[in-house]
């Protein structure tokens, strides 16, 4: 879950940045060109929403705590996104108006509209710059979380193969407790041998005791 999700959130930065250097550079295309940046955008926009929604899919099967973690980043992610539709739609309009006002410029000869576009375009690339820097940042944010993750990845795996070492060194006392206790039965079943053995001979023993007495005793009383 954890690469779905890191490679996830890199191709939203991806994509990101990709919309923040189109709306940069739209305002200083003319009116044909724009139109064909527009579209790209907003086709960029829609793909942004569908990576945030197979993220939220993906966090729907993490632990609590990941999953709360996780959750505020594609908060995050969605702020950013619909500000980026903001700054698509504005820019839209603003080429536009640019069309428009070149158009009256044209057939009108007026300057005080191109003045107004010019300062327009000024402020959109002023808009557009501090929307890069926000891109970057968020660029330079996914990969600590990627490095973190890969972090969190080895302490797992190296958990794993400790587990793995203490499961193998009980299973080896296990055998070695079976081998002792089969040596102990051994041992104990050969004493019990003996001990039986010991007793059948000493009954042996007393029974010939008694017939010698027996004899004896009638030696004795016949004489």
């Amino acid at each position: 879950m954890a690469t779905l999700m890191t490679e996830f959130e890199q191709q939203f930065a991806t994509v990101t940045a990709d919309i923040t250097s189109k709306i940069c550079i739209i305002a200083s295309r003319e009116e044909a060109e724009q139109r064909v940046l527009v579209q790209e955008v907003e086709k960029l926009v829609e793909e942004a929403k569908e990576l945030l929604e197979r993220m939220e899919l993906e966090v729907r099967d993490a632990d609590p705590p990941v999953r709360e973690r996780l959750r505020g980043h594609i908060r995050g992610y969605q702020v950013e996104l619909s500000r980026l539709e903001g700054e698509c739609g504005r820019v839209r309009a603003s080429s536009m108006a640019s069309g428009t006002s070149a158009r009256d410029e044209l057939l009108g000869g007026g300057t005080g509209a191109g003045l107004s576009v010019g300062e327009e375009q000024t402020q959109a690339l002023l808009d557009n710059t501090e929307t890069l820097e926000r891109t970057s940042s968020r660029l330079t944010q996914g990969h600590k979380i990627a490095l973190e993750t890969e972090h969190i990845g080895a302490q797992i795996l190296n958990d794993l193969h400790s587990q793995r070492q203490t499961i193998s060194h009980s299973r080896q006392r296990l055998r070695e407790a079976d081998s002792d206790l089969d040596q102990s039965s051994r041992v104990l079943g050969s004493m019990l041998r003996r001990t039986l053995q010991n007793r059948q001979e000493g009954t042996k023993e007393t029974k010939h005791s008694w017939r010698c007495s027996g004899h004896l005793k009638g030696s004795i009383l016949g004489t």
